[in-house]
């Protein structure tokens, strides 16, 4: 399944004279977070090999040396599926990413912009988004 992809947000950011690219900020802030509370898969499926394999190309999102949606585009397709996630992260995923969508254009930091679009693709963007989830994380958990 697919939680949300770069090409559904084509339309608005053409509409916005904005590259496509900027449809990715969103998805791989929630990504970026994911990975940084081990609620990623370690390895990936490849087409045509028959044992998934493992993602040496994480370290660019830990070591932030590729911004989120940077790293989504090069390494996701742009898009965040439930072979992205553990376990964990996609019970978190199913019950969170929704509301997650309508909390993002409220956090100040992207606010501030005047579409969700416009906000930057950089780890200062990240640290505010990864409050929101952090406050969301809590919640859920305190939900199980």
């Amino acid at each position: 399944m697919t939680y949300d992809d770069c090409g559904w947000h084509s339309d608005t950011t053409s509409d916005l004279g904005l590259d496509s690219e900027a449809g990715a900020t969103h998805i791989g802030m929630f990504y970026a977070w994911a990975v940084a509370h081990d609620l990623h898969s370690p390895t990936a499926l490849v087409w045509g090999e028959p044992e998934p394999r493992p993602r040496p190309e994480l370290a660019a999102l830990r070591d932030r040396t590729k911004t989120p949606g940077r790293y989504l585009l090069d390494h996701c397709c742009g898009e965040l599926n439930t072979g992205d996630l553990n376990a964990r992260g996609q019970a978190f995923a199913d019950a969170a990413y929704r509301q997650y969508l309508r909390a993002y254009e409220y956090i100040p930091e992207i606010a501030r912009y005047e579409t969700t679009y416009h906000a930057p693709d950089t780890w200062e963007t990240y640290e505010a988004v990864a409050t929101l989830l952090d406050e969301a994380w809590t919640e859920w958990q305190r939900q199980l």
